[in-house]
Parts: C-alpha cells; sequence; structure tokens
C-alpha cells in the first residue's frame, strides 16, 4: 500500500483542467469539484464520465462554458502508484441550480471521437477484412483521426459495403455482429434442394467493438473468454497487469478483515441479476434457431437449424461447464426444438460481375467464387446466440478503487456462501457463483468530500457464459 495513503479506498484529485476551445491556457478547478466518475463498457464505443461542481466562482459564466472544452483529470490512486489521466471533452452541462452566489451543476465528459463520430459520414465503399475497415475508419483523417492505440484480432470473412452517409461507429457495430474468428469452427451439412428436412448449421461468430483508457478495442466474444491454454486465444488482446504483478483475486469478506488479507481486494459488494430468463431466451434463439434462407438470384430456398448445444464445446467458456446443460421442461431439451424462425434474403452476386457463379459453398461448383460472397449462414444465428449465451450470468460488485481495471478485462471474485451456518460449514464459498468474469462495465468512482483522503470505488458490472469454475463441476453441469 502506497505511503501516501492509510486506506485502500484514498486518492487525491491532482488536477482538474478546462481549457478553452482552441487555446492553450487553461484553468485548474480541482477545489470546486465534489465528484468525478468515469466509465467504460464492452458495448461502447467511446467512454464517458461526469463531474459535480460546486462554483462560486462564477466560471460557468466567466470562462464562459460553451461546450466542447477539453478536460483533463489527473488522479493519483492507492492502486496504480503513478498518475492516471482522463483526457475528455465536455458535451454537457446538467442541473444547475443557484443558490445566492454558489451554483452547483454536472458536467458531462465523453471522449472527443464521439462527437467527431456525430459529424463524420462515410458514403464510399469499403471493402476488405472488418479488422482492417474500422481500423481506416477510427484512424484516418478523413473520418475520426484519432490518434489512439487500435487492438484487434482479424476476421475470417471479408466484406465490401456502400455505407450510405453512415457515421463510422455505426459501421463498427453493424461489421461486429457479421464478424467470425479465423479460429472458430464451421460446419453445415450438404444442402438437398429435395429434402423436406432442415440441414444443421453450426459454430460460433460475433465480434465486440468498444474503447477503454488504453485504446480501441476489436475482438471475438471467444477471445474474450479464452485463457491461455485455448486455442481460441488472440495474442493482440491488450491487458494490463495489474494487482502485484498479475490480476488478483476479488474476495467476499463478512465483518471485519481479520486475516490480515490485502484490503484492496475485499468485495465491498454484490448484486446478481437475473440469472434465469426463459421466455427471454426462447424467443431470441439462444437455444435453437430456424433459418430459411432465399437466394433470389438462384432461386434457391434452404433451411437450416441452428442449435448452441452442438457448437458449444467448441467456444471458450468462463466457467467450469465440459458442456451445456439446458433447462428441461417436461424431460425435452429445449434447444432439440427452434424457438425463433428467421428468413433471410442471399446474393452472392451482388459484387460479383464473372460469369461463373459468385457462391463459395461447395455445392455450387464454382471455379472463382467471390471473397465478398454473403456469409449470413457462418454469422447470423451463431452471433445471436453467443452474444445470449454470454449473459448468462451477470452480477455487479463494488471494490476498493482500482483505476487499472478496463471494460473487456477478465477479473476471478470468490463470493461467501450464502447457505446457512450449519450447510455452509463444509464449503464456506459459493462456487457456483464464484470463479472467472468478463467485465462488461466499469465505472470509476472519485468523492473528494469524505474523509481526508476522498473515497476512490470502482463498481464492476460482470457477465460470463456459464457457471462455477474451471477446477470445479459445476452442479449446472449435473
Amino acid at each position: 500500500m502506497s505511503e501516501e495513503f492509510s486506506s485502500a479506498t484514498d486518492f487525491t484529485l491532482k488536477k482538474f483542467l478546462i481549457f478553452r476551445p482552441g487555446a492553450k491556457e487553461c484553468l485548474d478547478i480541482k477545489k470546486l469539484v465534489v465528484d468525478f466518475e468515469y466509465a467504460e463498457s464492452i458495448v461502447n464505443p467511446f467512454v464517458i464520465g461526469s463531474a459535480t461542481i460546486v462554483d462560486s466562482a462564477g466560471l460557468i459564466g466567466s470562462l464562459p462554458i460553451k461546450g466542447g472544452e477539453r478536460v483533463v483529470v489527473t488522479t493519483m490512486t492507492n492502486a496504480t502508484g503513478e498518475p492516471i489521466e482522463y483526457d475528455m471533452i465536455l458535451w454537457k452541462v446538467a442541473n444547475r441550480f443557484a443558490q445566492q452566489k454558489t451554483q452547483t451543476y454536472t458536467i458531462g465528459l465523453i471522449s472527443p471521437e464521439a462527437l467527431q463520430n456525430e459529424i463524420t459520414r462515410v458514403n464510399t465503399v469499403m471493402e476488405g477484412n472488418p479488422e482492417a475497415i474500422i481500423k481506416k475508419l477510427i484512424s484516418e483523417k478523413e473520418y475520426i483521426g484519432s490518434g489512439k492505440e487500435f487492438f484487434s484480432e482479424p476476421s475470417l470473412l471479408e466484406t465490401k459495403l456502400i455505407p450510405t452517409k453512415t457515421r463510422p461507429f455505426d459501421i463498427a457495430a453493424q461489421l461486429a455482429v457479421k464478424s467470425v474468428s479465423p479460429k472458430a469452427k464451421f460446419e453445415s451439412t450438404d444442402s438437398d434442394s429435395t429434402s423436406t428436412t432442415a440441414q444443421e448449421i453450426r459454430g460460433s461468430g460475433g465480434f465486440l467493438f468498444w474503447e477503454t483508457r488504453r485504446g480501441y478495442n476489436f475482438f471475438a466474444v471467444d477471445s474474450l473468454c479464452a485463457d491461455e491454454k485455448s486455442p481460441l486465444k488472440s495474442d493482440r488482446l491488450k491487458v494490463e497487469a495489474w494487482g502485484s504483478g498479475k490480476n488478483k483475486e476479488y474476495t467476499e469478506r463478512l465483518g471485519n478483515i481479520g486475516d490480515g488479507a490485502d484490503d484492496r481486494f475485499t468485495i465491498k459488494k454484490s448484486v446478481f441479476e437475473s440469472e434465469v430468463d426463459m421466455l427471454s431466451s426462447l424467443r431470441l434463439g439462444k437455444y435453437s434457431s430456424l433459418i430459411a434462407f432465399f437466394n433470389h438470384s438462384t432461386g434457391q430456398y434452404e433451411e437450416y437449424v441452428y442449435k448452441i448445444k452442438d457448437s458449444y464445446d467448441n467456444m471458450a467458456h468462463l466457467g467450469g461447464q465440459n458442456s451445456l446443460s439446458l433447462i428441461p421442461v417436461k424431460d425435452v431439451e429445449l434447444s432439440d426444438y427452434p424457438s425463433r424462425m428467421m428468413s433471410i434474403y442471399l446474393d452472392h452476386e451482388t459484387w460479383s460481375n464473372d460469369w461463373e457463379p459468385a457462391s463459395p459453398e461447395t455445392k455450387d461448383g464454382s471455379d472463382k467464387p467471390t471473397k465478398f460472397a454473403d456469409w449470413q449462414k457462418y454469422y447470423m444465428a451463431q452471433s445471436i446466440a453467443r452474444y445470449k449465451l454470454l449473459s448468462n450470468q451477470k452480477c455487479s460488485i463494488v471494490i476498493p478503487g482500482n483505476a487499472q481495471i478496463c471494460a473487456g478485462d477478465k477479473i476471478t471474485v470468490r463470493l461467501v456462501s450464502k447457505l446457512p451456518d450449519e450447510e455452509a460449514k463444509d464449503e464456506p464459498w459459493d462456487l457456483e457463483s464464484s470463479g472467472q468474469y468478463l467485465i462488461q462495465e466499469v465505472t470509476h468512482t472519485y468523492d473528494t468530500t469524505t474523509g481526508s483522503n476522498g473515497v476512490f470505488l470502482t463498481t464492476l458490472r460482470l457477465m460470463r457464459d456459464s457457471y462455477g469454475q474451471k477446477d470445479k463441476v459445476s452442479k449446472h453441469n449435473q
């Protein structure tokens, strides 16, 4: 623990600088800041923040604050040992009220790229690997023009599209759903146009695009869930070590800490959201979907069934299950019957002018298939099921502030068993809810008004696709 702080939640607000638009001079208003909050999410392409200001200096009128000002916040915390800097843009002033000559209001902060995205429209043909397209949209000056690092892995399939004046982040979101990891296994049975039985289709899909303090990220869901031993892991996933040189385990403790444990890694509060939502899962096609494909260029009609249980073992998982256990209803597994029907138009000829068939499928016998084929058979049902599977178990925990933790990192938690003392004496830990989780969202809250050094807390919203721990058999798997 740092000599400067006596508690795991202590911090110092070093600077809170506001720059006038287009000017180099700035004002440090750290003495006016009551609290500062910063948040990241794996479903958000930009970071956000807010601060509560108690203004007795007439800052809002004398600066004046008009929106678009650059704000640089520097903090020193117990967990990092070095300053943490947040560089954002002021986009909003809200909740302002005055009493005598003092005004209190909230300022909203956001990534500069988020505002640039709102005024940028893409209207040129984009082609290639989704990773390359997104990197181009983020880094090139004619689009977002960001200088931040871009961490990613390539997608298996190439694509071509006309954005029709679409915002860059919207294009990235569209491409994420359509992307498939090159390490994922895809299988489909040979189609028989005379068959009245739907064919089978397997595989995994779905990427996520988001921003953190480290930069931009574009990775497959399977890569985020994979451990070091998994063939699905990506060496390009950027995760900084936090906590004594490596990821530490956060532990829930009841009562006072009396065993000499490091209180920086104590869970102060844990809340679980709804973990079982059968109706929503069925309607979204989590367990099984029937997809009808119609190729309007050839007139071919095909039906495929996708069952999550057939592809489950080829995915990376955070929990301890080796195979998927679906909840039976009247002794019938839900994945045996498609609960969602989808109709999809296919057209491999859109970007092909060759006399040969453009279809890449072997059964169509083309010698020169297009690399910009319509790949919906590879990702549509797979992505829907994989995204839904990732939220099987969701939990929020509050821990002593740790600014090094980012959205997309993995964390191991150990939670106390909530069984009566007599039943929990043999096993004091909740083995089903403890284990490794993916950090869906992280919120760092700096409160300057509490104590001599303030209070810094981090709230983590966690998610994972399976219960239990990797080295133990889950009861959900029985």
